[in-house]
């Protein structure tokens, strides 16, 4: 067997039985030996590899290996293989090594990253989840949460379709409060809001806290868990380059099949003639001409991401930079998103005791923004009769697009006219410093700056399609927002062994400072439309001129003990003083505390005759959080601010300026609590290739920030006050079961985790029920209020549908009269629920809930010597989703196209369908636009969230082409999804509304989102 090179660390991922190469030094000793398992079996594939250099080589078949090495007095010899501890064993001239490795799973003794800190994962107390950087990187994708998707338990990634720049919603644990839900992220160990900037391939580990047990060291900000990332780092020895090339084509996932032109006109004149009206088209057969205008906005999708790395270091620095760019085209012309980073982190050894180092990550992003929720929608309720382009006369090419008899805007106009550029620039940051002043006493400082330069240049040109669609003066937008924050971090950590008592100890101090100053400028009537002249300055009329500073401070204490008796009983606590500008003086501060226990049963005695159960450890814990995502990060929920209001007055009527007070202030706010209480287990069976995680917890939020409503007559505000009226629970679980083995030349793997959250209000403010995820056809479907589900769906109960008029005479109340008297057969039977002969608000109930009843993933991985091949699933069962979509589509009250085969799917006659009513232009029994079960679909779905196989060259021919190792992939992102939604995509999330901001409470409303994309990607990985 020849001498092998090769990165370190790459043997974690792929087999290296069949990788070969001249060894970077002079061949002087040449050692050989046998690596077998605990039954004295050879074991293939095993990396040996010669300490403190990248010479090594992999285990023959019947584990063999040879090596060559220049000292075999001083060298030494490093063994590791996944399942088996790691040994380190010197040669001492000896020329002739067997070695027999014991069983072990790195699920177990790994090293997991805390919050200020590691810890080994045998002693963990807290409920934590983490992610290594190679299975987040076999996505290619903008986003960390996309990449996420499906990997960790406890963990819910929801999408909202596949617009470049777009960033799914992210729960940890499902809910916590009825304001903002997204987690915490610190990188390498700064607090950053936006992760926009980060390359997902840059990770080397993503650690979830989703207890507040491990999240209360994070304290005012940590309500929603914290994830906790760990970039790449250079380790010691010869440089490595790497580079990863990917390239790949998307397409939709689903495309709706919507009527042409001739059945469109035919769905029409049934639904005019079902309501006594004369035909709309007198012959629909002549109508052979379709637009299609899905095919006229979109496009096919493309990806791109190239990142080069350069990685190595010594016995005083490593080292690890790279830059990347990532590019993506969107499924609909006219939507793009790139990024370019460059980062840089090294370590340096400055003296015996002193360690400094730094991080930093540049990045830009570019975005061309399709500011339209309803754009989606429109392509496909456009009416097919219409053309897209028109000849014109008018000179301004933004005039000739067909106009529709609908009140949608042609799609291809708003698509060709949009010009809303959004670019960010990112300088993130951290140097540190760390002092051992004796052995276990460590003193470390970091300041780390988190910068964002926001810019924005939005134009909106003067056209005229119709006297519906046009827009008589034209207008300009250029936006600056500039985002500074810093953080001082300053901690000293204490470790001492006394005997079988173990003790670590953390004390902290942190300060950090928020400031966002923004700008705006806009102005009218440029004079032409002309790209040259979109700036400010070209405006002549109606100039606007905005700006604001906004600072928020927080200074916090923090504190933590972990202690263990013989490695086999676990207490653990820490505790965090915040103070925050964002509330009041008198209720600033904020105490988090958190206590865990855990008990390693299988050191037990009475434990060691199970030998199917190598590893079983019980772990609770109880926890303290807060949340202060109030209006904004001024301090305007407790001080009363001023806004301007224009007016007329005067005979002349002279538009006068006014200020009143824009808001209610609440002098007694305060934070936002959230309590944990977790139970979990962790255990591994078969030698350790069978594992598992299960925990249950509560979360209950009190004092849950609220705005309150108040009467008119108590004074004129914009803005209800700001309050901590409302409380909700959350219950659940989270599991996840993982299996590896190797068997000769075939590895295989799996691991499925899973995930239920289920919220439950307890109190809001007056009582009052809050409504949400407005539509333009039935209002509001989401209600929640005391004692219900958060977001939950609330509407009509129909009870199909009548299909003579002996049945709409057969629905009477109590008193015999007709209950819908003004149904016709074909329209919905609705339930009088409260029986009093009236179908009204009295009549409505629960008839759906966004939440899960679980979400899952599904990982499997398996290898054949140079092959590999990983699989990873994930979706959800038991949620609903308001397809909102059908009110159009199915309907003939409105001009908008509809779905292909509708006239067979409606009523059309006794027997023809008890779900879908029949076609009519007037409604009149409100069949479509009362908000009823009809839209309420099942919204569970499985998806292909990736699959991948790669190839490794074996290692002669790696040489032969100058490199250390090449592999070459292909895959395919969102390949299927298995539902029964009749929707575009059932992974909707917080989706889009009418008007309501995306919230918790407005989950699950389908109004339109930008389309799914189904992506065939090839790519490369390589190693100079």
């Amino acid at each position: 067997m020849k001498n092998l090179t090769f990165q370190k660390g790459f043997a974690l991922c792929l087999p290296l039985a069949f990788l070969s190469v001249t060894g970077a030094f002079a061949q002087t000793s040449t050692v050989k030996g046998r690596i077998t398992d605990e039954t004295g079996a050879g074991l293939p594939g095993v990396t040996v590899l010669l300490k403190g250099t990248s010479t090594g080589t992999a285990t023959d078949n019947q584990g063999n290996y040879s090596l060559s090495v220049p000292d075999v007095a001083t060298g030494v010899l490093q063994i590791s293989f996944v399942g088996y501890k790691q040994q380190e064993l010197p040669l001492s001239n000896r020329t002739s090594l067997d070695v027999r490795l014991a069983a072990d799973t790195k699920a177990l003794d790994e090293v997991v990253v805390v919050g200020y800190g590691t810890q080994d994962k045998r002693s963990l107390t807290n409920a934590v989840t983490t992610v290594q950087g190679e299975d987040i990187a076999k996505l290619t994708v903008a986003d960390v949460g996309s990449a996420l998707q499906g990997k960790a338990a406890g963990v819910s990634v929801v999408g909202a379709g596949s617009e470049p720049g777009g960033t799914p919603q992210i729960l940890i644990r499902g809910l916590s409060t009825i304001n903002g839900n997204s987690p915490l992220y610190v990188v390498d160990g700064l607090p950053v809001a936006n992760i926009n900037y980060l390359n997902p391939k840059d990770i080397a580990s993503l650690s979830v806290l989703k207890d507040a047990a491990s999240a209360a060291i994070y304290g005012s900000r940590a309500a929603n868990g914290v994830i906790l990332i760990t970039t790449k780092a250079g380790t010691k020895g010869e440089p490595q380059i790497t580079l990863d090339v990917t390239y790949g084509v998307s397409n939709p996932t689903n495309i709706p099949d919507m009527a042409t032109s001739s059945e469109y006109a035919s769905i029409m004149n049934l639904a005019a003639t079902n309501s006594n009206r004369p035909v709309v088209y007198p012959d629909p057969s002549a109508l052979t001409e379709s637009t299609d205008w899905w095919k006229e906005i979109s496009r096919r999708g493309s990806t791109q991401n190239y990142s080069v790395g350069l990685s190595g270091g010594s016995d005083r620095v490593t080292y690890s930079t790279g830059i990347s760019y990532f590019k993506e085209q969107g499924l609909i012309r006219n939507s793009d998103f790139d990024r370019l980073s460059l980062r840089l982190k090294t370590e340096y050894q400055a003296a015996k005791r002193l360690k400094v180092g730094e991080d930093f990550n540049i990045s830009v992003t570019n975005q061309k923004f399709l500011n339209n929720n309803a754009l989606f929608r429109d392509a496909f309720n456009n009416d097919p009769i219409t053309p897209a382009r028109v000849a014109g006369t008018s000179g301004n090419p933004y005039d000739y697009y067909g106009a529709s008899p609908t009140d949608i805007g042609n799609p291809l106009a708003v698509i060709e006219r949009n010009d809303d550029k959004r670019n960010q620039y990112f300088l993130v940051g951290t140097v540190y410093a760390n002092y051992e002043f004796v052995p276990g006493l460590i003193f470390e400082t970091r300041f780390g700056s988190n910068n964002n330069v926001y810019e924005r240049n939005a134009f909106t040109p003067f056209f005229t399609i119709d006297a519906n669609e046009r827009n008589q003066v034209n207008s300009v937008t250029r936006e600056h927002n500039i985002e500074i924050n810093w953080n001082n971090t300053n901690t000293l950590n204490f470790t001492k062994s006394l005997g079988e008592h173990n003790l670590t100890a953390l004390a902290g101090v942190t300060l950090e400072r928020f400031s966002l100053r923004t700008e705006r400028a806009d102005g009218q009537a440029i004079p032409s439309n002309e790209p040259d002249l979109r700036y400010p300055d070209a405006a002549t009329a109606n100039f606007s001129v905005a700006g604001n500073t906004f600072v928020n401070t927080i200074a916090s204490l923090i504190g933590r003990v972990n202690y263990d008796f013989k490695g086999r009983y676990l207490l653990g606590a820490s505790i965090r003083r915040d103070g925050a500008s964002v509330f009041p003086s008198g209720n600033r501060w904020g105490v988090f505390p958190s206590v865990s226990a855990g008990w390693l049963l299988s050191d037990e005695e009475f434990m060691k005759g199970l030998s199917p159960v190598n590893f079983f450890k019980l772990r609770a814990s109880w926890g303290r959080v807060g949340n202060q995502n109030i209006r904004s990060i001024t301090n305007s929920a407790y001080t009363g601010t001023l806004g301007r209001v224009f007016y007329v007055t005067g005979d002349g009527r002279t538009e006068q300026l006014g200020v009143v007070q824009s808001n209610v202030p609440n002098p007694n706010v305060k934070w936002e609590t959230v309590e944990d209480y977790d139970l979990g287990a962790d255990l591994a069976f078969l030698d350790n290739k069978l594992t598992v995680t299960a925990d249950v917890f509560r979360r209950n939020t009190i004092d849950m920030l609220m705005s309150q409503s108040i009467p008119g007559h108590a004074g004129y505000g914009y803005n209800s006050p700001v309050t901590n009226i409302g409380s909700m629970k959350t219950n659940g679980l989270d599991f996840s079961v993982g299996y590896a083995k190797s068997t000769g030349d075939f590895t295989y793997g799996a691991n499925i985790n899973a995930t239920r959250a289920v919220s439950k209000i307890k109190k809001l403010a007056n009582g009052q029920a809050l409504y949400s995820g407005n539509t333009p056809i039935f209002g509001r479907p989401s209600k929640t209020e005391e004692g219900g589900y958060v977001g939950a769906f609330y509407g009509y109960q129909t009870q199909g549908i009548f299909q003579n008029q002996e049945e709409i005479n057969a629905h009477t109340g109590p008193d015999g009269r007709l209950i819908q008297s003004g149904a016709q057969p074909g329209d919905f039977r609705y339930a009088d629920l409260n029986n009093d002969g009236t179908i009204d608000a009295k009549d409505q109930k629960y008839i759906g809930n966004p939440t899960p009843d679980l979400t899952f993933g599904v990982n499997l991985t398996a290898g054949y010597k140079n092959f590999d091949l990983q699989i990873s699933l994930a979706g959800s069962l038991g949620n609903d989703v308001v397809n909102v979509t059908k009110g159009w589509t199915y309907s003939g009250s409105y001009n908008y196209n509809k779905i292909s085969g509708l006239e067979d799917k409606a009523w059309h006659g006794e027997g023809t369908s008890n779900t879908v009513p029949r076609i009519v232009a007037n409604d009149n029994n409100q069949n479509l636009t009362r908000f009823s079960d009809f839209y309420v679909e099942d919204g569970s779905y499985a998806r292909m969230r990736n699959l991948q196989l790669g190839y490794t060259l074996p290692q002669e021919a790696s040489k032969v082409l100058r490199m250390s190792s090449l592999r070459v992939y292909v895959s395919a992102q969102n390949l299927f999804t298995i539902t029964n939604y009749s929707g575009l995509d059932p992974e909707i999330g917080y989706g889009r509304s009418y008007t309501d901001a995306p919230s918790a409470l407005n989950r699950g409303v389908d109004i339109g989102n930008y389309p799914t994309s189904r992506t065939y990607l090839v790519g490369a990985n390589i190693a100079f």
